[in-house]
């Protein structure tokens, strides 16, 4: 028993409209395939489903039990593919991220304004986590996408850079570096208690490019795993440290920030995805926005 859609379409233009014309009509067709649709409907299931006459065209008992199922099972369809529809053009659907913390608090926020404006009918779902947190979602596929910093030692995950966040010192409001606002060199930084990241994360190793850096810096008197931790010591004033500008949040009355020169350093931010895996029609869109709100930031950065 062969049966289609069009005859299914058919059979509830035809009950709903009391006639084949105007059932054609509805459907966007001619009268004789709408005609056809039925008479093969009925050769298929072995079953009359109209009653004619010259005024009166009617549901046969039968018929008429099967309808509503029939209409349902249509309706789902549609819903169904229209959803898909949806989720191919990505106006519907779902977005998975991972990113840093600070990324979260500073990057994302404007970009989920945009996004959300563009796209309501697409969900957001965030994680945040350090960068080797970021690369392990990402390759798992619990995330559709990750920002964080370069990935070159992780296998199976690609790197887009995005931005290059610069270095700076941060101290305790009442440190005596805080007095002033404009750049340091690292060799200001001689002398302090220094807090640092331990071997494991991804800032000691950028920490570890400088040449000739005093040896507090080389030799912290802390080390911790993230940068939370780094900012609670430093509202106590137990010590400086070195952080990427958009890891201290601007309205942060305790602790200043001045950029360190003499050398630059920066950390670089960018798009992680699983190698070989393409992005859904809303993540991309995500991505979209996310660049668009980098774009003053993601133009050729300096050398360093």
């Amino acid at each position: 028993m062969k049966i289609t859609l069009a005859q299914l379409r058919a059979f509830v233009a035809v009950s709903r409209e009391g006639s084949f014309t105007r059932a054609a009509e509805r459907l966007g067709t001619s009268q004789p395939s709408v005609t056809m649709a039925i008479r093969q409907l009925e050769e298929a299931l072995g079953l009359k489903l109209f009653d004619r006459s010259t005024k009166v065209l009617s549901l046969t008992k039968a018929s008429a039990t099967f309808l509503p199922g029939i209409e349902r099972t249509l309706n789902d369809l549609d819903t169904t593919l229209a959803d898909f529809h949806a989720a191919a053009d990505g106006t519907q659907g779902s977005v998975a991220v991972a990113v840093l913390p600070s990324v979260a608090t500073v990057v994302l926020p404007r970009t989920i304004q945009s996004f959300s404006a563009a796209f309501p009918k697409t969900r957001i779902s965030l994680r945040d986590d350090n960068s080797t947190g970021v690369c392990d979602r990402v390759l798992s596929g619990e995330v559709d996408l990750g920002v964080a910093g370069r990935t070159d030692h992780v296998a199976g995950v690609q790197f887009e850079p995005l931005l290059r966040d610069p270095f700076g010192a941060v101290v305790h409001k009442s440190h005596p570096l805080a007095g002033e606002t404009g750049p340091l060199t690292w060799k200001d930084l001689a002398g302090y208690p220094f807090i640092s990241f331990a071997a494991d994360t991804g800032l000691r190793p950028l920490l570890d490019t400088l040449v000739d850096q005093p040896e507090n810096v080389s030799s912290p008197w802390i080390e911790v795993s993230n940068i939370a931790t780094v900012l609670s010591l430093l509202k106590t004033n137990l010590g400086i440290a070195a952080l990427p500008k958009m890891s201290v949040n601007p309205i942060e009355n305790d602790v200043v920030f001045r950029t360190l020169l003499n050398p630059p350093l920066f950390r670089e931010l960018g798009l992680i995805t699983r190698q070989g895996r393409s992005l859904t029609p809303a993540a991309e869109h995500f991505v979209e926005h996310m660049k668009e709100t980098l774009r003053p930031r993601w133009e050729k950065p300096a050398a360093h």
